[in-house]
């Protein structure tokens, strides 16, 4: 979400469907600091984990669409979030960076689906009970973390995915001004999402919002500047 962070040597490194995948130290602090309310070790480590899987299978979502387009992403996870890097040649049109934008909320979506289904079979065979408190945190961790981060994905600030699809789908219709436009939507968006996480108490997401709507201003007026 922030662009590219130099490799190093304490980044953890494996391969998923053939897509490497690089995960960065400060990932782990952020995802601890988010989970610093919690007292109990053991939810600390399951919250981290769901965090892990959730932000991983959402980059999926790009990644894997990405390589069905016929190029070669690579996935790295940093700060509290991610990216799925990759190169396009030939092919690349709006239409396709839309898909690729949208497969990540789509993969959210569909585990925040998939962990509901797990929690209507464990009540629907009446094996509840045997949940471990530390099990039910990490269901309702997910349901969670994949509902509401995915809709924050979706807000139409750049880089977030709505972003992606908001630049896209502007430059594709207004060709001359598309971009303009898209960074004028991204910075009213962040402000006013910024402002009413802050008054809600969600200073986190509130700092990012905010940042991206700085970044998105700085954007605009060197475009402004230079024409």
């Amino acid at each position: 979400m922030l662009g590219n962070v130099e490799p190093t040597q304490y980044d953890l490194r494996f391969t998923i469907f053939g897509i490497p995948v690089r995960v960065h130290p400060l990932f782990w602090v952020l995802s601890i600091m988010v989970l610093r309310g919690y007292e109990e070790l053991d939810l600390i480590f399951v919250g981290v984990c769901c965090i892990f899987l959730s932000i991983l299978v959402h980059e999926l979502g790009h990644a894997l669409v990405t390589k069905w387009f016929g190029w070669s992403p690579n996935i790295v996870l940093y700060y509290f979030g991610g990216v799925a890097q990759f190169l396009p040649d030939r092919g690349f049109t709006p239409l396709r960076s839309i898909l690729i934008s949208l497969a990540g909320p789509f993969a959210g979506f569909l585990l925040w689906g998939l962990t509901w289904a797990g929690v209507f079979a464990i009540v629907l065979f009446g094996v509840d009970h045997h949940i471990s408190p530390a099990g039910n945190f990490a269901l309702n961790f997910l349901i969670r973390i994949n509902l509401y981060w995915t809709l924050f994905n979706l807000l139409p600030i750049y880089p977030l995915d709505g972003g992606q699809v908001a630049r896209a789908l502007f430059s594709w219709m207004m060709p001359n001004r598309g971009l303009s436009e898209s960074l004028k939507l991204s910075i009213l968006t962040g402000f006013g999402a910024g402002a009413f996480l802050v008054l809600n108490e969600y200073y986190f997401a509130a700092l990012y919002c905010i940042a991206f709507a700085l970044a998105n201003f700085q954007e605009l007026q060197e475009r402004s500047r230079y024409g």
